[in-house]
């Protein structure tokens, strides 16, 4: 445990560029840094293929560079002579339960492939008692920083945002905005595109122009990038919250608008961090996660002192002690979904009593329920019992391609009912709506949906935010999740009963992919927005593959390319230049 821009990340590469280790698995929260990772990796002196995605061929030397998602359902895994895990304070389960118990399923899975692991995070106080004898490992915690940290209180007498643009339009140098949610992203950058004196117009307006010709014109982020303003937000496509951290690192933007989405270990290069909400959403944030806002502020190299301005009073100082379920098996913090999957070796005697009554009923298998990793077993045998007793809706669900729409419909609406137990979830407030969005997807543009929502009086911010939310939470990763977890019990009921079995793998991989070349929907983790790519894909030609994809795109000579703009060749030549 260090702080910020301590080095911990350099370690990893001094470890790679060892030799010492042939395959090696690094585990990063979110897939905008397995970007970066991999970035940062590829200009290492190391002969390992980077893999990113399962469909990549292994060599003889690998970096596996997975979420923690990718990698419990990641087929074929190697014996690891390291596993990397960082961030490793996200497997407490008191921010993101649900985050939390697949990180602990893989960190369970990987240790135990692996011959050594390395940990790392920042702020973290302590590990719990008993935890190294455990796992035979060491804690070593530091508080040393490469950079200072200058708190400067603000205080804002009547209103904030006035006071916000007051010190924008006095402070110099990078800086990076943190507020609450991307609405209220939106709010600032209006604001400041509107009332910051200092900025300047058409700083980046090939970025504009092309953003506006692909989502919207009217869009806030294309308004701020022409006035030199970054957002960057869970709502907001990789490729595009990447070459805004990118422009802000090179200074072409001054002001980067964030929400916690930045803070997972994005490395940014801000002189200044004006912390204007004490809140992720509706939550207040703790002591721990202010300190991560706190540390974006200096950057080794570039910025030895960092200012920080806070517009609500510091958290209690109070850093964390990381509990870790899989080790902890506290009841109250350690769902069944994560218990179901250990052995019994590895269980406390309460755990396995907790657990028992799964192992003790003839519903479901214990194989299903641990398949379908993640969902609360209770759940999962609540839709089975649905099923059998409804056989004519179980025969309904055998579909092996792509399902009609009263069909998709039927599996959305048992999804919500048995998986979802929400009014609203990730923007979608029913299975019929689920349906609704999914078979839009599957015959519509991107841009055409967006048009589509505006035509209905949606404004263009929410129409383009909730168009690309829809697409990464839902078509991107629950609705595959939870329709395989669907399949498989099916699957296991139909054999029972002699009714005919499905297989929505098919079908979950169209949507996963958006109906499109899977190779072309990963190339945006690589920085290459999926418009682009569909330009290009004659010449790119992966037939599904994405290391097909990256190999033809490293030999593209951009000179030849005369329907591409100036500006889509600098995003060409930014992917080529990491691959």
């Amino acid at each position: 445990s260090a702080p910020t821009s301590f080095g911990k990340s350099t370690l990893i590469d001094s470890l790679i560029e060892s030799q010492k280790f042939e395959n090696i698995i690094i585990i990063v929260p979110t897939i905008a840094l397995i970007d970066e990772t991999r970035r940062r990796i590829s200009s290492l002196k190391t002969e390992h293929k980077i893999i990113t995605h399962a469909s990549q061929e292994k060599l003889s030397k690998n970096i596996f560079i997975l979420t923690q998602e990718r990698a419990i359902d990641f087929p074929d895994l190697p014996e690891f002579d390291l596993f990397i895990l960082d961030e490793f304070y996200k497997l407490d389960p008191r921010e993101d339960s649900e985050r939390a118990m697949t990180l602990n399923l893989a960190f369970y899975k990987l240790y135990k492939k692996s011959k050594q692991f390395y940990l790392l995070g920042p702020n973290i106080n302590n590990i719990p008692n008993g935890l190294p004898e455990r796992f035979q490992c060491k804690f070593i915690k530091t508080d040393y920083s490469t950079v200072v940290t200058e708190v400067i209180h603000m205080h804002p007498s009547k209103n904030r945002f006035d006071e916000l643009i007051n010190l924008c339009n006095s402070i110099e140098g990078s800086t990076l905005i943190f507020c609450a949610s991307p609405n209220k992203a939106r709010k600032i950058t209006r604001l400041l595109t509107e009332k910051c004196s200092q900025l300047k117009d058409n700083l980046l307006n090939n970025e504009a122009d092309w953003i506006a010709e692909n989502y919207h014109p009217d869009w806030t982020l294309v308004k701020g990038l022409r006035k030199g303003i970054g957002m960057h937000h869970g709502k907001i496509p990789r490729a595009i919250a990447h070459l805004c951290i990118k422009n802000f690192n090179e200074e072409k933007i001054q002001f980067l608008v964030c929400t916690s989405t930045l803070i997972e270990g994005v490395n940014t290069k801000a002189k200044n961090v004006i912390i204007f909400d004490n809140k992720i959403a509706t939550k207040k944030y703790d002591f721990f996660t202010f300190n991560n806002i706190k540390g974006r502020s200096g950057r080794m190299f570039k910025h030895f002192i960092g200012n920080v301005y806070l517009f609500n009073p510091p958290p209690q100082e109070e850093l964390p002690i990381v509990d870790i379920p899989l080790f902890s098996q506290d009841e109250l913090n350690t769902e069944e979904s994560l218990l179901i999957q250990l052995d019994k070796d590895d269980m406390t005697m309460e755990s396995w009593k907790r657990i028992q009554k799964y192992h003790n009923q003839s519903i479901l298998s214990i194989d299903t329920l641990r398949s379908n990793s993640g969902i609360n077993p209770d759940y999962q045998i609540e839709l089975a019992k649905y099923l059998l007793k409804h056989q004519y809706i179980l025969e309904a669900l055998s579909f092996s391609s792509n399902p009609s729409y009263a069909v998709l419909e039927l599996l959305c609406c048992l999804i919500w009912d048995y998986f979802i137990h929400s009014r609203s979830y990730s923007d979608i407030h029913s299975g019929k709506q689920l349906a609704f969005k999914l078979n839009q997807l599957n015959h519509n543009q991107i841009k055409t949906i967006i048009l589509n929502e505006i035509s209905q009086g949606i404004e263009a911010d929410d129409a383009v935010e909730n168009t690309l939310n829809f697409i990464r939470q839902w078509a991107q990763f629950h609705f595959p999740r939870f329709a395989m977890a669907v399949s498989r019990i099916q699957n296991e009921l139909a054999e029972k009963l002699g009714i005919e079995k499905a297989d929505y793998s098919f079908f979950c991989t169209q949507v996963e992919n958006l109906f499109k070349d899977p190779a072309l929907i990963a190339l945006d983790e690589y920085g290459l927005p999926l418009s682009l790519a569909e330009k290009i894909k004659n010449k790119l030609n992966p037939e599904g593959k994405l290391d097909i994809a990256i190999d033809n795109l490293s030999k593209l000579d951009l000179d030849l390319l005369n329907n591409l703009t100036v500006f889509e060749k600098e995003l060409l030549q930014d992917v080529k230049n990491y691959i």
